[in-house]
Parts: structure tokens; C-alpha cells; sequence
């Protein structure tokens, strides 16, 4: 796997991603922490004597910065347990259009996967699968031109499924390394595709991101 801007050194590419990894971990938890904060606070001044009171709207915006955390910090896990073995991994079937579909389906509200994907079988997990294509779609977005319009291509290599997620236009600017910037849902997404037995191909320059997912289709290459 290479990756523009990323050390070419397999231990060396292993230790720059998890760097970059916990940057973008460490810059996203602290959106719902600012959040529980900005409640608390309100909650104290609609109380007397410090005590914390929280109407059903407040209530209502603690509880789903809680679940942020919670949702953070099991991906978190999850992420470090694969990447350990640690975890088990469902060798599918899987069917590569229903995946896409349903990703489709979870990406963040003004974000659009566009393309269509064969009905092709493969041994993947097909909940990380479908996890790791909308992450890896919102991340083109953040580092693409971040218009919501992502792209989606696939091709078949031999015995191996080739997804291609793009955003922006390809130009001969400068090229870019993927960094935290990308956030942590591309990173475990990467995780997933990698304990699939897959791997990564990543190109990055201004407004522009194309992601390449290579998974194979027989078992054994798994």
C-alpha cells in the first residue's frame, strides 16, 4: 500500500497512521466534550445554589453527546483490537451492491455516495464493509473539495474487488499526505479493510481525494 506522503516502510506506514490516527481522535472527542460542558453550564444557570437543572431540550443534548463518546471510544476499541487480532472478523459471503447501499444509507446528512456497484460476492465482513464505504466516503469528502458529491467506482483486478471513492478533481498541484484532518472514521475504516485482507491505495492533493479499496475475492487471500 502506498499512500502520497506516507513512509513507504511497512512498520514505518503502521506507526504514521496510528499517529495520525489519535490526532484525529483526540481533535473529534472533543466536540461532544465541549458540548456536555456548554449543558452543564446552562444547566447550573437555570438552577439556584449551583445545583444542575436540566430541561428536556438540555437533557436531550447531553444524552447525544454521551453517545457520541460512547461511539468514539468504541470505535476506538475496536479499531486497536483488530489491529491487534484481537477481534474476529466474519469472512461473509457479503455482497458488494447491497454494501454499498447501505452505506449510502449512513453517510452524514449532505453527503452522497454516487455509483453504482456489481452483485458480486466476496468473504468480508459485511457490517465493517459497510461501515469502512461511508467512512471512507465522508473522508473523501474532508479532504476532497467538500462540495458532498462523492464518487463512487469499482472494477474487478484478477480476484480482486477494486472500490474507488473520489471527491473533487484531480489536478497537478502539489501532493498531499493523508493526515488527521482525514478524521478517525477514515482510519478505521482503513483498520477494517486491512483485517479483511485487503489493502489501501490513497492519492491527496488540493480539494482533491481518491481513495482506492482493494479486497480479495477468494478466502484464502483473506
Amino acid at each position: 500500500m502506498t499512500t502520497w506522503g506516507a513512509p513507504d516502510a511497512a512498520a514505518d506506514e503502521a506507526e504514521y497512521y496510528r499517529r495520525e490516527a489519535m490526532g484525529a481522535f483526540a481533535h473529534e472527542i472533543r466536540t461532544p466534550l465541549t458540548s456536555i460542558r456548554m449543558v452543564m453550564e446552562l444547566g447550573r444557570r437555570q438552577a439556584e445554589d449551583g445545583q444542575l437543572l436540566l430541561d428536556s431540550e438540555l437533557a436531550e443534548m447531553l444524552g447525544a453527546s454521551v453517545d457520541d463518546l460512547q461511539r468514539l471510544a468504541d470505535d476506538l476499541q475496536e479499531t486497536s483490537r483488530l489491529e491487534r487480532s484481537k477481534a474476529s472478523i466474519s469472512r461473509g459471503p457479503c455482497d458488494l451492491r447491497g454494501a454499498v447501499e447501505a452505506a449510502a444509507a449512513l453517510l452524514l446528512p449532505g453527503v452522497e455516495l454516487a455509483g453504482d456497484a456489481p452483485a458480486v460476492d466476496g468473504p468480508w465482513d459485511a457490517a465493517r464493509l459497510v461501515r469502512a464505504i461511508a467512512g471512507f466516503a465522508e473522508s473523501a469528502n474532508r479532504m476532497g473539495d467538500g462540495t458532498g458529491a462523492v464518487r463512487l467506482g469499482t472494477s474487478l483486478r484478477g480476484r480482486t474487488m477494486l472500490l474507488c471513492v473520489e471527491s473533487g478533481t484531480a489536478s497537478a498541484g502539489e501532493r498531499k499526505a493523508v493526515q488527521s484532518d482525514a478524521g478517525f472514521a477514515f482510519f478505521r475504516s482503513r483498520q477494517f479493510v486491512l483485517a479483511m485482507g485487503g489493502s489501501l491505495h490513497c492519492e491527496r492533493s488540493e480539494r482533491y481525494a481518491n481513495i482506492v479499496v482493494s479486497l480479495p475475492l477468494d478466502e484464502s487471500d483473506a
